[in-house]
């Protein structure tokens, strides 16, 4: 199978020119380092809550096989996507510590969602309120200041007409379009949004690469990935 996904990355590489992302779960060592052979520059692997909270949510593995994997797509040379999901239970100090232990993952991008209950084995939870969510995303920002940090799935239905003070707050990207499990608003309202906020939609490969230091933002080159 993973054959099959580095053909299709080379075939993306060859045809388009498009830099490469993966979301494929869990790696071993020898599965990181063909995907970063082969050209995958970022891997996509939430962490999706603290380690208190991830049994109650996924009993299939452990949250030190999603840490795991985490390490080895960065060992590896990929740049690392690595965010969670918030209103599953969790309490303030709980939320705090998924924030320190994605800082310890050293990602390039963090995508934030919020849980939408309805349907699932968390119905009874309410929905994290808009107040919650915007203080959740300015401490992301506080915690990484040279991430991306993408509000993501259930940002329509937490924030409503509160988006564009998520932007402010500290979000600097979004995940456009339909998510995985539910449907997201049109890319043109998101666009509509970013020209109210004045805010410019970066363009061009290796975007997300940037480090804040004393000299200034500026741009940082991925990894490479190791010679075998």
């Amino acid at each position: 199978m993973l054959s099959k996904v580095i053909d299709a990355v080379e075939a993306v590489h060859r045809e388009t020119g498009l830099e490469v992302a993966c979301s494929l779960g869990l790696l071993s060592q020898s599965q990181a380092e063909r995907l970063a052979a082969a050209g995958v520059h970022r891997y996509n692997h939430n962490l999706e809550t603290c380690r208190e909270v991830f049994p109650r949510i996924c009993t299939t593995h452990t949250y030190d096989d999603r840490v795991a994997t985490a390490r080895l797509a960065i060992d590896a040379g990929m740049e690392l996507c690595c965010g969670g999901i918030l209103g599953m239970g969790e309490t303030v100090e709980q939320a705090r510590r998924l924030r320190v232990r994605a800082r310890r993952a050293e990602p390039t991008e963090v995508p934030i969602n919020f849980l939408l209950p309805t349907g699932t084995e968390l119905g009874e939870h309410r929905l994290i309120t808009p107040r919650e969510a915007l203080q959740a995303i300015a401490l992301f920002r506080l915690v990484l200041p040279t991430a991306w940090i993408r509000l993501a799935g259930g940002r329509e239905y937490v924030l409503g007409e509160l988006q564009a003070m998520g932007l402010l707050a500290g979000g600097n990207a979004l995940i456009v379009g339909n998510y995985l499990t539910t449907s997201g608003r049109s890319a043109d309202e998101d666009h509509a949004l970013l020209e109210a906020l004045g805010m410019p939609v970066a363009a061009g490969a290796g975007e997300g690469r940037f480090v804040v230091d004393a000299e200034g933002a500026h741009a940082r080159p991925a990894r490479p990935a190791p010679v075998t």
